[in-house]
């Protein structure tokens, strides 16, 4: 029997077993841990905040999720009126603005990683070359 994956371990779990109890698990102990608030309290309920999560995970990979709701809690300033920082107004407010940051970045990165160094000439081509 495979042993039971716990989906709330948001720090080492890889990005392709990430699901919306991994990322929800992830703003909530942010919270806790930045803004020390111990009682987290959904936007609209757990049913609408887990909606919008699940869509961002399709429409944008674990990945690129994970770098946006890193970023917002680095960009976020709480308030006496709104002392947390909820996954639901994170990713219908805040998510709009970040991830075309973070899509663009990802996709440099992956550009810079597959380019050879010396445009793929062997050894052999490049002291021909020179």
């Amino acid at each position: 029997m495979k042993p039971k994956i716990d989906r709330t371990a948001w720090r080492t779990l890889p990005a392709e077993q990430w699901n919306v109890r991994t990322a929800h698990a992830m703003v909530i102990e942010l919270n806790a841990e930045k803004f020390g608030v111990d009682t987290y309290i959904p936007l609209r309920g757990w049913a609408f905040e887990q909606g919008v999560i699940k869509r961002s995970l399709t429409e944008f990979g674990a990945a690129a999720l994970r770098v946006t709701i890193e970023r917002a809690f680095e960009e976020y300033r709480p308030t006496p009126e709104y002392p947390q920082l909820t996954a639901g107004f994170l990713i219908a407010y805040m998510l709009p603005r970040i991830m075309p940051q973070v899509l663009a970045e990802m996709k440099r990165k992956e550009r810079t990683e597959t380019i050879p160094v010396n445009g793929g000439m062997s050894t052999e081509e490049m002291a021909d070359w020179l």
